[in-house]
């Protein structure tokens, strides 16, 4: 059976059901289940545009560009696709989990679609604050997909969960769950199921479905030792540094993208205000502390 879908500015056609809005219309992204297949460890043929390695030094994912451009996990599947990965053809490991493969289309796979289109892409959550939305930026473990999931709760919409894709101070729908750790699943109420890799997957009751621009970049840290929520606007070399740490796809080697990913932050940093948000440690959050850091949201477009 063949999905379509529209998210992140892309039409996606995709045998492989993926937790993203429904669409129609002419795909830019068409994603294929062929046979399973041997991934062996070794690296595609090419030149290797990102990387990750284990401590054990063995390849977690490895993005090479030859003949074809394959995103590859050992053991695991390959993702074989043209130069920009537009037709790409799923090829799972034998026996291994085919429940992985949504997790990884709507996130990896996208990012390094976009990437290698050039657009601006964050490692971030996002909600529709008043007319405007706010991104939760930072590296996995900073609580965006947490701070995403509450303030839905509160009566927000998700614009979209882990990757946020900005184009001219606009930003588009995305995935439509937020995917939420262990220490997280007391947000979990209504429409929820388990992912293959671990996590309570949430469907708001509120999503997002057109372009909004974007009010604010928050950069997430959760202490222990704080009691109130307190916001502090970065300057913009400050702002473009700290949002250079969190990049969504790691080890990103490729220049060319490179390039316009440093480009789109300056743009961004620019013309967006961002802020560190020191917030109480949760969940369980004391009381009184989600509608405070909704309250000091609120106004944030406001303080460009």
């Amino acid at each position: 059976m063949t999905h379509r879908y529209h998210a992140y500015g892309l039409g996606i056609r995709s045998d492989v059901p993926l937790p993203l809005p429904p669409g129609t219309g002419a795909p830019n992204l068409v994603l294929r289940r062929g046979p399973d297949r041997e991934i062996p460890h070794e690296r595609p043929p090419g030149e290797r545009l990102a990387e990750v390695a284990r401590p054990d030094h063995s390849i977690f994912y490895t993005l090479a560009r030859g003949p074809r451009t394959v995103l590859r996990y050992p053991g695991l599947c390959d993702f074989d696709g043209d130069d920009k990965l537009e037709r790409v053809t799923v090829h799972l490991h034998p026996g291994a989990d085919d429940g992985l493969l949504p997790v990884l289309i709507s996130g990896a796979v996208l990012a390094v679609h976009l990437m290698l289109h050039h657009a601006l892409v964050l490692h971030a959550s996002a909600v529709r604050v008043d007319d405007g939305a706010v991104a939760f930026v930072g590296s996995s473990g900073m609580g965006k997909s947490t701070l995403a999931a509450a303030l839905c709760a509160l009566g927000c919409a998700l614009v979209s969960d882990d990757l946020l894709r900005v184009d001219n101070g606009m930003v588009h729908p995305g995935g439509t769950e937020n995917r939420l750790r262990e220490n997280a699943r007391e947000l979990a109420t209504g429409d929820t199921y388990e992912t293959a890799d671990g996590r309570l997957a949430l469907r708001p009751r509120t999503l997002v479905d057109a372009p909004l621009p974007l009010a604010a970049c928050v950069i997430p840290r959760p202490s222990r030792e704080v009691r109130a929520v307190a916001l502090r606007r970065l300057g913009a070399a400050e702002a473009l540094l700290r949002l250079s740490r969190y990049p969504r796809v790691l080890g990103w080697r490729d220049a060319a993208s490179m390039a316009a990913t440093f480009q789109g932050l300056g743009d961004l940093v620019e013309r967006v205000p961002v802020f560190e948000a020191t917030i109480p440690w949760g969940p369980p959050f004391e009381e009184g502390v989600l509608a405070d850091l909704l309250a000091a949201l609120h106004p944030l477009d406001q303080r460009a």
